[in-house]
């Protein structure tokens, strides 16, 4: 009996087992295929997004920057001319230092530099750099400043709407920092539009730099008027060849200009402005040429963006240099806008996370293109904004 009992305890155990080994067969069979169909999924899914990496990539390496060229007849081709006959101007936006900024935007050495190591050199051949200084300077943030120098820029104005957020003593001190290491200034109010005007001589070309804020209810800077836009731009076209308005103007965060902006612009270009380059709204906003009364072609670049900030807002990241080229006619003593084109860039924070080196500003179309190859530290993330980016500006620049 009891033999009995263990033959078909054995006969039952080998049963479960032969069931459970089928059922682990089973179940190793399907967990098998769902790896395979996964590992098949993951590999499609990598060809795909390689695949439309690549054509994003080409797409915007094709992408062209250019928004103005001359097509008169005598100088149809740049390399008919002697290097003496174009001048050079790369414009930039705002220039401000949040607390972010300051904290946590200095590399290992103290210093500001590595912000801008990847786009300085696109300053390089310029025969000067302008933008707007939209930071009081102070013993704290004087290393900041000197960075701002040793990318290149060259020259800023200080009529925005926080010039005299600390007085008039803040903005002297300001600008004789600033004059102190090497950039020039324009901005600050005079009686005198000798004073109001800065004029600079570059091979042997005059340019009139003239700058304005819209109305901010203190005194010291120039607030844009007409009388007295109309008084600065007689006297630029009596003095120079070639005049240039820095405005600070528009609504903050829109990328279109609003109808002061295109009236004013209008009003500047009818009484001579050649160039008008703006600022404020702290993204980029649209470019248009328009004519002036004699029928010449004027550049108006509504907002180039921020050069440094450290907003959290993606399309305030956003940004161009401006790169303007003039042509000197020696022989007439005339000079006109010849070209025109962009460089996209873009200010990445990189997280709070980060103590030193949070801020960099990214050549956009050169990190896009080197995504994914071995020399590229950028992440899908910001690839990914850099891609929504270049589309953006291009919706807005059209």
């Amino acid at each position: 009996m009891g033999n009995n009992r263990r033959r078909k305890t054995r006969k039952s155990n080998i049963i479960r087992d032969t069931i459970s080994n089928k059922n682990f067969i089973i179940i190793s069979s399907i967990l098998l295929v769902i790896i395979v169909i996964c590992i098949i999924v993951n590999v499609i899914l990598n060809i795909n997004e390689a695949k439309k990496v690549a054509e994003e990539q080409k797409r915007i390496a094709n992408h062209v920057e250019e928004i103005y060229s001359s097509i008169e007849s005598d100088i149809a081709s740049i390399n008919d001319f002697k290097a003496n006959s174009i001048i050079r101007i790369s414009a930039i936006g705002d220039i401000l230092l949040g607390n972010n900024l300051q904290k946590s935007g200095k590399n290992t050495d103290g210093l500001y530099t590595d912000i801008f190591e990847d786009i300085s050199k696109y300053f390089n051949d310029s025969d000067i750099v302008m933008g707007t200084y939209e930071t009081d300077v102070t013993d704290e943030n004087k290393v900041f400043t000197n960075s701002i120098k040793e990318s290149g820029v060259d020259l800023v104005t200080l009529a925005h709407n926080h010039s005299l957020d600390n007085g008039k003593e803040a903005l002297n001190k300001t600008k004789e920092y600033l004059e102190s290491i090497g950039i020039q200034t324009t901005g600050m109010y005079s009686n005198d539009a000798k004073d109001r005007v800065k004029i600079i001589e570059i091979k042997g070309v005059k340019l009139a730099i003239l700058s304005y804020t819209y109305d901010n209810g203190e005194e010291g800077v120039s607030i844009y008027s007409e009388e007295l836009a109309k008084e600065d731009l007689a006297y630029a076209n009596e003095n120079a060849h070639f005049s240039i308005v820095l405005m600070h103007w528009g609504d903050v965060y829109k990328n279109e200009p609003n109808g002061e902006q295109k009236s004013q612009a209008q009003f500047l270009v009818d009484n001579g402005a050649d160039i008008i380059i703006g600022a404020h709204p702290s993204v980029v906003q649209s470019m248009e040429i328009l004519q002036n009364k004699e029928g010449k072609d004027c550049l108006v670049a509504y907002s180039l963006g921020d050069f440094t900030s450290d907003f959290s807002y993606e399309n305030s990241n956003l940004e161009l240099i401006l790169n303007i080229q003039i042509y000197y006619d020696v022989e007439n003593d005339l000079a006109s806008l010849y070209k025109v084109d962009y460089v996209p860039i873009y200010m990445n924070d990189y997280g709070a996370k980060n103590t030193v080196n949070r801020y960099k500003l990214l050549d956009m179309k050169n990190e896009i293109a080197n995504y994914g190859k071995e020399r590229s530290s950028l992440d899908k993330v910001t690839y990914d904004k850099l891609v929504r980016g270049i589309d953006r500006l291009n919706e807005i620049l059209k």
